[in-house]
């Protein structure tokens, strides 16, 4: 028995294929001129972001309702996005380690009190370029033991309490 491979050309094939398209380098500056002209606009847009986020976690002892954690888990998503518009030292690491508590926060009922405060406010102050990139990483490791906190203490309290 003999098998026949037949390779069929698509449309996409056979336009780029064809003499007269610009080249690689040329795609990428032109990407990166339109991402440019996108920065002032995004760069607003994580500032109103983050001011919509302090608001729902103004007050330490309250804990957000499920909705606002949705809220504020589709707001750093949100603010992911236009980090592809510019370059800000740790944005995209601190914006990780700040959805990483916010789903512990969402997979349980628990709340220490406070506990999004410090992330809000360290997302202030890397938006505004204010920490140096090596204190970052000891900071961003704090919002992450703080998640591992909140998860343990879930887990407690979902086996319920020693004999």
């Amino acid at each position: 028995m003999s098998v026949v491979i037949r390779r069929i050309k698509t449309t996409l094939q056979r336009e780029y294929r064809k003499a007269g398209g610009i080249l690689i380098e040329d795609a990428i500056a032109r990407a990166d001129e339109n991402l440019e002209g996108l920065a002032a606009e995004c760069l607003e847009r994580i500032d109103t972001c983050l001011e919509l986020i302090a608001d729902m976690t103004v007050d330490p002892g309250r804990r957000p309702s499920m909705t606002e954690l949705r809220m504020i888990h589709a707001l750093v998503n949100e603010m992911l996005a236009c980090c592809a518009t510019f370059q800000i030292d740790g944005l995209v690491e601190t914006l990780y380690a700040v959805g990483r508590l916010v789903g512990a926060l969402m997979a349980t009922a628990s709340w220490l009190e406070g506990a999004l405060t410090p992330a809000v406010n360290l997302l202030r102050l890397v938006r505004r370029g204010a920490i140096a990139p090596q204190d970052l990483a000891a900071l961003i490791t704090g919002i992450d033991q703080c998640a591992a906190k909140i998860s343990a203490h879930a887990r407690q309290v979902e086996r319920g309490p020693l004999p």
